[in-house]
């Protein structure tokens, strides 16, 4: 996805959307998981990317990490400024970069990829934005791609399960699904109607299997560690959404 896409779907309606599904039990079970996951302490440096609009980032420095969050999307970084509360930028710190491209600074402790992040674009653009964690991790630092996977989705779309939300203001947002076979691609759409209007987002997403992502982060140059269920320590168990957890040699 390049960036006009980007900045057209991960807008000001992106994040109303999508903030309104992701409450805060959740992102604080979430910084728990991920905290013990990457072997976080305080005062350690962690790299939240793409951060969105600061939902893990702002929790994780109010935890004691030293945060540095970095999204394409304009949108999602204005965003997350102005969610930042009394935090300065010794502690959290936002900056707008293509992560296809290597990040100018280093030594992180951790690098957080999550909430299905990858995918938007080619395999070969993927490596790229893994590498870019990966190279900036000192060496023996975590990285942690949380992700949907094949088996997963492939699960769902069987069922006919479709994903339907009902936000607090009552926005009704229904998701849809299909699957490319040859491809292993998945259209997703999103359609939404409420008291602020209606409309539609779309976007095409590579769904990895999870022996694809290991492949991944090994053609990105990092040492597979294990598997586990979504944000959490816990071991991977099927049906759950999956956490490859990998370091920098």
């Amino acid at each position: 996805m390049d960036e006009p896409a980007v900045s057209q779907f991960f807008d000001e309606t992106y994040i109303r959307l999508f903030a309104g599904t992701l409450d805060p039990a959740r992102t604080a079970k979430e910084v728990d998981g991920l905290w013990a996951l990457a072997g976080l302490a305080p005062g350690a440096r962690v790299l939240d990317a793409p951060c969105g609009f600061g939902r893990l980032s702002r929790a994780l420095a109010e935890r004691g990490a030293r945060v540095v969050g970095v999204d394409l999307a304009g949108a999602q970084i204005d965003a997350a400024e102005r969610g930042r509360g009394s935090i300065d930028e010794t502690r959290l710190r936002y900056r707008r970069h293509d992560l296809r491209v290597p990040l100018d600074e280093g030594d992180f402790d951790a690098a957080l990829n999550v909430f299905s992040s990858i995918g938007y674009g080619s395999d070969e653009e993927d490596v790229a934005i893994l590498r870019t964690l990966g190279g900036a991790l000192r060496p023996g630092g975590r990285l942690v791609v949380e992700t949907n996977h094949r088996d997963l989705i492939l699960g769902a779309i069987a069922r006919g399960a479709g994903l339907g939300e009902r936000l607090d203001d009552g926005t009704l947002v229904v998701n849809t699904a299909r699957w490319d076979p040859a491809t292993s691609r998945c259209d997703s759409r999103w359609y939404w109607w409420g008291p602020n209007g209606h409309g539609e987002k779309q976007a095409t997403l590579r769904i990895y299997a999870i022996h694809e992502l290991v492949a991944l982060v090994e053609r990105a140059g990092l040492r597979f560690l294990s598997l586990h269920s979504g944000c959490s320590p816990e071991p991977y168990r099927e049906g759950q959404r999956v956490a490859v957890l990998a370091e920098r040699p």
